[in-house]
């Protein structure tokens, strides 16, 4: 219908312009030269500013009206399929957050944060948080704006998560992460009395080449498609699509733990399959966006975990680890890799932890940007603060910052209210397999022969390809019949760490 067609032209024209400004910030931490930094910085910024004007203006505005009054929420246009009223209500909330952050403030945000992403790149080489504090300050007080702007009934905290796991506030996850805390604190005191696997020799020197190779194997074997993804080597890792047709995703190589590497791919395709497999047709439409990023963190922390450190997914990919480094894991049998892969043991960096104590790592960074927000800690007792954090859950502290609170590109990006979803990415994450194991009793008989279509069928048809059409609470329910809760993770590591399953 003609009135449902011109909001979608819209948004399509949206959609592309922000592919375009993905594509320049992939560039900008894989292939950019650094001198250029100050030019992409105001290409990222003027296109940030045009993809604001795109959905916020008076004919867009103009548009979404003839089909649901913005006021009330309710549909005017009586000639619209239940898809088709899924996707008008999205483009409602969209452009309601939209229109209230005004495009000179979106313009100065992008280019604030795109240029602290190279102070922040340089001061965790260095080790030199005080470089990096300035930008940090200013983003932690641009990041206060927004949540003014946004508006909040609560917490300033609560507008800032909204963006990224929307409906969700600062009270329920106090509530869900005290919760979680408590079962995996317990969980750690009980694993760590088991004797402690030797696991020396995965911190040999394996050669950087043939960890990249190793890499493009895994996606070779996952049947991932190359003309829809392609893997590089950033800073830090990450994935970022232009369309569903077109997924980037990064890894980052250390010669002393060949295992990250590994654990990052398979991340960055969780992310990726994601993205790939969205609905094109819908293309420039909520029908075609990932519905939040816990969901998308579901999908990275599915692959990572219940399957990357799964036994059936080493009965098949050992062997071809050995061939492809022979020299150190020749010697090595399967049940002592697989049983040094599972060590459980403090980790002052965030994406090196094992899976059991991950979690404890995203509730303090939470606990420390929403003290942030809410101005209770300044910038400059950050690094003191995150020592005493790390020393009270893991009883480890950091020597250096780049170790402590430089470790992660979040900040610097702008993205304070994201790393609440890492937890909950790994909720949802056992929440699904749970549906996906009783309906495929067989899934692991099936991925020790190195068959993963079946599990990719599975995330597609019940996640994928709904887009934003169902809420989080919604597509849990229709995956398992349970809302979510912490017990399901919970259950599944003590499972495998404690009863061997």
């Amino acid at each position: 219908m003609k009135e449902y067609e011109e909001v979608v032209t819209q948004g399509r024209k949206a959609a592309t312009l922000n592919g375009i400004l993905n594509l320049l910030t992939w560039d900008q931490e894989v292939f950019m030269p650094k001198g250029a930094i100050e030019s992409r910085s105001s290409q990222i910024a003027l296109m940030a500013h045009m993809i604001h004007e795109e959905r916020t203006s008076k004919g867009f505005r103009h548009k979404l009206e003839a089909l649901i009054d913005l006021d009330s929420g309710k549909i005017k246009h009586k000639g619209l399929t239940d898809l088709q009223k899924s996707a008008v209500y999205e483009f409602r909330k969209d452009f309601l957050k939209q229109t209230k952050l005004p495009s000179s403030f979106i313009k100065e945000f992008s280019e604030t944060t795109s240029l602290a992403v190279q102070i922040w790149a340089k001061a965790k080489k260095e080790n030199d948080f005080a470089a990096f504090a300035p930008s940090l300050e200013k983003i932690v007080k641009l990041n206060q704006k927004k949540a003014d702007i946004l508006g909040y009934e609560n917490h300033p905290y609560d507008a800032l998560i909204d963006l990224f796991e929307p409906g969700m506030k600062t009270s329920k996850l106090e509530t869900l992460f005290s919760s979680l805390e408590n079962g995996l604190s317990s969980l750690i005191k009980k694993v760590q009395e088991k004797p402690h696997v030797n696991d020396a020799f995965l911190f040999q020197t394996f050669e950087r080449e043939k960890q990249i190779l190793f890499g493009n194997l895994l996606l070779d074997e996952l049947k991932i498609d190359s003309e829809c993804m392609r893997l590089d080597e950033s800073v830090h890792p990450f994935s970022i699509a232009m369309h569903p047709t077109d997924s980037r995703i990064t890894t980052r190589i250390a010669e002393k733990n060949f295992m990250s590497s590994i654990t990052s791919v398979l991340h960055e395709v969780g992310h990726g399959l994601y993205e790939c497999n969205l609905p094109q047709e819908h293309f420039g439409t909520p029908l075609c966006d990932s519905l939040s990023i816990g969901i998308h963190e579901s999908q990275s922390r599915l692959w990572e975990t219940l399957i990357g450190y799964s036994k059936p997914f080493w009965d098949h990919f050992y062997p071809l680890l050995q061939n492809t480094f022979s020299k150190q894991l020749s010697s090595v049998d399967f049940d002592q890799f697989y049983k040094a892969i599972h060590n459980v043991k403090p980790s002052l960096i965030r994406v090196d932890s094992d899976e059991v104590s991950y979690c404890l790592h995203i509730l303090l960074r939470f606990d420390l940007e929403k003290a942030l927000i809410e101005g209770s800690l300044s910038v400059k007792d950050l690094p003191h603060v995150w020592k005493e954090k790390m020393q009270e859950l893991f009883g480890i502290c950091p020597q250096t910052d780049s170790e402590g609170c430089l470790q992660d590109i979040h900040w610097a990006c702008g993205d304070f209210g994201y790393f609440p979803t890492y937890a909950l990415g790994n909720l949802y994450a056992a929440h699904f397999f749970e549906g996906f194991s009783k309906k495929h009793a067989l899934w692991e008989k099936d991925i020790s022969k190195g068959d993963f279509s079946v599990l990719k069928t599975f995330l597609k048809e019940e996640v994928h390809c709904h887009g934003r059409r169902y809420s989080q609470e919604e597509l849990a329910m229709r995956i398992t019949g349970r809302e979510l809760s912490d017990q399901t993770y919970l259950n599944y590591l003590e499972k495998k760490y404690l009863q061997g399953k």
